[in-house]
């Protein structure tokens, strides 16, 4: 996470036992690290930034930028042998905190120097173990930071053997023999400097030691409380993940089942299909039966019109020579009646009658 502030970490993401008070009585009473919430100030520091920095904490802030992260067991961290005050290694080269010329550390909360050189072994030899092959290397590539560009020997001598060891890790050398390597490399140097003890405020390199052991010890049991609090929040989200696979299983089983329903309504849907195109042929096939039908009615009612047109006049021409062959019948028959009457009165009044009778025949 490098020096990333703790106060940028999303909201939601912090433990809902964890998540940081709101109400502006309690704010800034405890440490907003959900890792360290100690009481503020931490273990009463009278010092003047734990008491004018308004929500600081001397156990896991850096004393120069005020952030926290959560990285233990680290040369990116420098602790004070005094006060136990805590600075990024970055911010301190940053701000001219670190004294490459003589290899001290000046805290700014106590103004008080610690010897580099010591912290950085104590450092390695308690938590180099804990460190895997990009660890280390990031480790010594910080360690060569710290003291590159110094005047001191032995200073030269450590940036020189830790570009060694990362060209040497890079080559396939094992990060466990490494650090042993660099161990063996403290022991050959001169830990001890007369001059570091004839400076004011300086403290004696066994003392130095103790004291960084302790905040090392102390760096171990939050790092261990930092490591349980992740445990338990990688076995939640591994019932998380065990919830969600059930789930996935209950899914894939539904999808099953929604696809054999998908493929029974789509052979229902073709079986549909194929039954419209069926009565849709009948329906062409009974249409063009209709229109033949149709074409053959008009056809035959023609033929009846004609037939019916035709017998009419034939009914008529018939009438007409029945009446005119009954007509010459009774004429006839009037011939043969005037014959047999022999006065010639009667035989006029038949002759009359007989005019009479032929007129309107001849106008039919």
């Amino acid at each position: 996470m490098g020096t990333s502030s703790g106060s940028n970490l999303p909201h939601q993401m912090l433990p809902p036992r964890q998540q940081l008070q709101t109400d502006p009585h309690i704010f800034h009473k405890r440490c907003i690290n959900t890792s360290c919430q100690n009481q503020l100030p931490a273990d009463d520091c009278p010092c003047e930034i734990c008491a004018n920095r308004k929500g600081f904490c001397n156990l896991c802030m850096c004393v120069i930028c005020s952030k926290f992260d959560f990285q233990v067991n680290t040369c990116r961290w420098i602790g004070c042998d005094v006060c136990s005050h805590w600075a990024h290694t970055d911010c301190a080269i940053r701000e001219g905190e670190i004294s490459k010329e003589e290899m001290l550390f000046k805290c700014r909360a106590c103004n008080r120097t610690s010897e580099l050189l010591g912290w950085v072994r104590d450092v390695f030899q308690h938590c180099a173990p804990n460190w895997d092959r990009e660890g280390l290397m990031k480790e010594l590539d910080f360690v060569s930071r710290i003291f590159r560009g110094g005047e001191d020997t032995r200073g030269k001598k450590l940036v020189c053997k830790c570009e060694e060891l990362i060209n040497k890790i890079k080559g396939g050398l094992a990060e466990a023999t490494a650090a042993k390597l660099l161990l063996m490399f403290f022991q050959e140097i001169e830990v001890d400097s007369p001059k570091s003890l004839e400076n004011e405020g300086m403290i004696a390199p066994q003392d130095a030691c103790n004291r960084i052991a302790e905040v090392v010890k102390q760096t171990l049991r939050k790092m261990e409380i930092v490591g349980e609090e992740k445990t338990r929040m990688y076995n939640k989200a591994l019932l998380g993940l065990e919830e969600c696979e059930r789930e996935m299983e209950e899914k894939a089983k539904e999808v099953s089942e929604l696809k054999l329903e998908m493929e029974k309504k789509k052979q229902q849907i073709e079986e549909v299909g194929r039954i419209v195109r069926l009565k849709e042929a009948e329906a062409e096939m009974f249409q063009l039966k209709a229109n033949q039908a149709k074409v053959e009615a008009e056809r035959l009612e023609r033929i009846v019109k004609a037939k019916r047109e035709k017998t009419e006049e034939e009914y008529v021409s018939n009438y007409l020579k029945q009446r005119l062959r009954e007509a010459e019948a009774e004429k006839e028959y009037m011939f043969e009646k005037m014959k047999e009457q022999e006065s010639g009165g009667e035989a006029l009044k038949f002759s009359e009658m007989l005019h009479r009778y032929d007129a309107p025949s001849r106008q039919e």
